[in-house]
Parts: structure tokens; C-alpha cells; sequence
């Protein structure tokens, strides 16, 4: 039997799953691929700190180098993250004939083309499954499984802290702050929780699945990305009055005019799938014109099930190794020539449904004074409601649901209406989302 050796850059929390999973389920692992798959060396800055798992110390090395120019090594795994030192080691593993192997979406999402097009000249694989949706096999099902597919929507919930968070603030009717808090305290957000809340870490895996869906690399800062920081308990409140839930929502759109890509919260209609999903999950909802909607759910993060998918590329690479076959390299997703599908739609002319809501001085006539900015504007009122009126005036909040309308005619209206005496504070809007 042969063996086919894996050297791994970065030893951390999603670092040791992947040894436990290769030493511990090796027998099954070698009987299902037909050779041994052994890490034959590991590069950390610190061999030495505690670690989930028992690493044998002779397998370290503080040299990343060793690995990317050892022979005997085929595989290069990328488990370090960030997008300067790991692309530089991805790269210098690719010259070197290494196949390579990473959970490195924010690398992707801003270098991906550089990378995949160094892996398509050398013509050695890049695997890249972990690096959306945990052990979800996401990339496996666009990239094989939809492959007689256009698809023509995507719709996910990509980042399991900020799930947790709405979760928790829809169940216990708590502030975003205390709920954060707690958050951090059980490991479910970083200490630095910014690329969570803000969106940016949901943004990474929405343009790497539109990158497979549609053929196009895009420039990820031109990608429009909302967090959850302003969503408030009186939102949530608000939201499941009307009958929905509050998510942060990931969506990628083709249609005739080019592709449409953003992430921010959103309402989606309660007792449907994506509404459903709760806690740390992760879910996504993806059409194509053939099969049709389905849904993909399950832990998109953590030790183990992110060590799952790492595995799972490192065993497709290492068959193709063992059976001499050619090497898929980058699927052949990207286009060389722009079209009209490539180009990225500006959000303010799409049109949507939208929860709105303003905080205004409760006196006689303010809301019809709204009103009419928002017909002048286009807007037109589905629903409203309003609480809270007191004998004594005071501000109120009053929340509407809007029918369609084209997002920068409500942006217009919504600066008239700040600007009004009566307005107090900031007005909070959400899109709608039927999914």
C-alpha cells in the first residue's frame, strides 16, 4: 500500500481535528482510499502550547518552509489563516508541485483568482470545502453534484455566531450587547467578533460560492455587506408580529441583468426552512433550473466538523494521486471575457419589500406627514403598526411594511423623514426576503 504524505501549516483549533480525524479513523480511511494518507510533518510557531490533542513533539517544526520544499510531501494543508503569510505559503507550495488544501475563505474570497490560476498552471488541485459552511459539503454540490445546473439562487446563512446571537435575542428577548456577551463566553464569537456581526466573514463565503454558481471572480469590496449591531429586541418584537424571523442572510442572484450579491439582515417568512434554522447552524437554500430548490444544513464551524471537510479534500486529492489520474485543478468555473451575467448589480436599483421603522413624536398628523413623503418617493405602505401612544405625547415607534418598491426611492424618503422635527432618531429598515 502506498503512502501519500500531508505536510499541515498551522496546528490550532481546526489543526488538531484534522490529526484526530487522520489518526483516529486512519484504518477506515486507508480501506476507502486504497493508501495511507499520513501527516509526516506539522509547522506551528508553537509546538509547544497546549493543545486539544496529543501531538507526538517530534512531528514540529517552527519552519514552514521544510514542508512546502520537502519531495516526499504531496499535500500542503493551509490551516493558519489571514491573507498575507498563508497566501505566501499556498503560492510558494503550488510552484513546488504541492497540492493544497485550506479552510482560508477571507484568502479566497480576495485572491482566489491569483491562487487557482498558479494551481491551473502547475496543474495540481486546490481544495477548498472547509472553507464554506463547516462540514457542510457545499462546494462538492455546486461544484459536482449541480454540475448540469444553472443556478439561479442562493440564499444561506453562512455564519453560525451571528445565527446564535438572533437565536438567542428572538428566545430570551435580549439586547444585542448582553447577548454578544454571552457569546463570547461560551465560544460561540471571538473576542474580536467584528468579521461575525459585521458580516464581512459571511460575505468571504458568499463570494466564493458566487465564484462556482456563476462563472466570476469578484471584487470582494465591491460586495455590499450589512452586520447585525443595530438589530434590536424591539425589531425581533416588531418582526415576529408581522409573522417573521430575523436572519443574517446571504444571497447571491443571477439574472438577466448580472448578478445580484449581498449580506444583511432580513426578514424571511417564520415556519419555513431558513426561518427554522437556530442556534450556531448554518443552512443553505440553492436553486438550480433543473433540480430545483434544496436545502443544506448543519454545524458550519467548530473542531470537528470543519476538520470533516479538510479530510474529505485531502482523501479526493490523495485518490487522484494514487490512481494516477489527472488532476481536476480548478474546476473551470471562471471567465475569461466579461458578459452581461458578470456584471455586479448596484442594490439601490433593485427592488424588494421592507420593514420599516421610524421612531416619531407622537402628535396628531405625524404619520400622515410620512405618508406623504413616502408616496412622493414611491413607496407605497402595505402594513403599519403603531404602539405605545401615551396621553402625555412622548416618541412612539411606528413600523411599516412597504409592497415593492426600488431600494434608493425608500433610502430617499427615509432622508426626508430624518429630517423632519418629528423624527427622533435614526430610522432602522430591513428587506424582506421570500425564500
Amino acid at each position: 500500500m502506498g503512502v501519500i504524505n500531508i505536510g499541515l501549516i498551522g496546528a490550532g483549533t481546526v489543526g488538531c481535528g484534522v490529526y484526530k480525524v487522520l489518526t483516529e479513523n486512519k484504518q477506515i480511511i486507508e480501506k476507502r482510499l486504497g493508501a495511507e494518507l499520513a501527516i509526516k510533518k506539522i509547522a506551528d510557531i508553537d509546538p509547544d502550547r497546549k493543545r486539544p490533542v496529543e501531538i507526538p513533539r517530534s512531528q514540529f517544526t517552527t519552519d514552514a518552509a521544510e514542508l512546502i520544499h520537502d519531495d516526499s510531501i504531496h499535500i500542503i494543508i493551509e490551516l493558519i489563516g489571514g491573507t498575507t503569510v498563508a497566501k505566501d505559503f499556498i503560492i510558494e507550495s503550488i510552484k513546488n508541485n504541492k497540492h493544497v488544501v485550506t479552510a482560508n475563505k477571507a484568502l479566497l474570497a480576495h485572491h482566489g483568482k491569483e491562487i487557482f490560476t498558479a494551481a491551473s498552471e502547475k496543474g495540481v488541485d486546490v481544495g477548498f470545502e472547509a472553507s464554506v459552511g463547516g462540514g457542510i459539503p457545499v462546494i462538492r454540490v455546486v461544484r459536482e453534484g449541480y454540475v448540469a445546473n444553472h443556478i439561479k439562487s442562493i440564499y444561506g446563512i453562512l455564519n453560525g455566531t451571528t445565527n446564535y446571537i438572533l437565536s438567542k435575542m428572538t428566545q430570551d428577548g435580549s439586547d444585542f450587547a448582553e447577548v454578544l456577551k454571552q457569546a463570547q463566553e461560551q465560544g460561540y464569537a471571538e473576542a474580536d467578533p467584528t468579521f461575525d456581526i459585521d458580516g464581512i466573514d459571511a460575505a468571504h463565503k458568499i463570494s466564493i460560492l458566487a465564484m462556482l454558481s456563476f462563472g466570476v471572480f469578484l471584487e470582494f469590496d465591491t460586495i455590499p455587506v450589512e452586520g447585525i449591531r443595530h438589530i434590536t429586541p424591539l425589531d425581533i418584537s416588531f418582526a415576529d408580529e408581522f409573522g417573521y424571523a430575523i436572519k443574517l442572510l446571504s444571497i447571491a442572484k443571477a439574472v438577466e441583468e448580472g448578478i445580484e450579491i449581498g449580506v444583511h439582515p432580513a426578514l424571511i417568512k417564520k415556519a419555513t426552512p431558513l426561518a427554522d434554522v437556530s442556534g450556531a447552524f448554518n443552512a443553505i437554500h440553492i436553486e438550480g433550473d433543473v433540480v430545483g430548490p434544496t436545502m443544506l444544513y448543519g454545524l458550519g464551524a467548530g473542531m470537528m466538523p470543519t476538520a470533516s471537510a479538510v479530510v474529505s479534500d485531502d482523501v479526493q486529492i490523495a485518490k487522484n494521486i494514487h490512481h494516477n489520474k489527472t488532476h481536476s485543478s480548478i474546476p473551470k468555473f471562471f471567465q475569461d471575457t466579461p458578459t452581461s451575467k458578470t456584471t455586479l448589480l448596484d442594490p439601490g436599483d433593485l427592488v424588494s419589500r421592507f420593514y420599516v421603522r421610524f421612531q416619531l413624536e407622537d402628535t396628531p398628523g405625524e404619520l400622515g406627514r410620512v405618508a406623504n413623503i413616502l408616496g412622493k418617493n414611491h413607496v407605497g405602505i402595505e402594513s403599519v403598526i403603531q404602539k405605545g401612544r401615551h396621553h402625555g405625547g412622548g416618541d412612539v415607534p411606528v413600523v411599516i411594511m412597504t409592497h415593492d418598491i426600488v431600494e434608493k426611492n425608500l433610502l430617499a424618503a427615509l432622508a426626508e423623514i430624518e429630517k423632519l422635527e418629528i423624527s427622533k432618531g435614526k430610522n432602522v429598515f430591513l428587506r424582506i426576503v421570500d425564500v
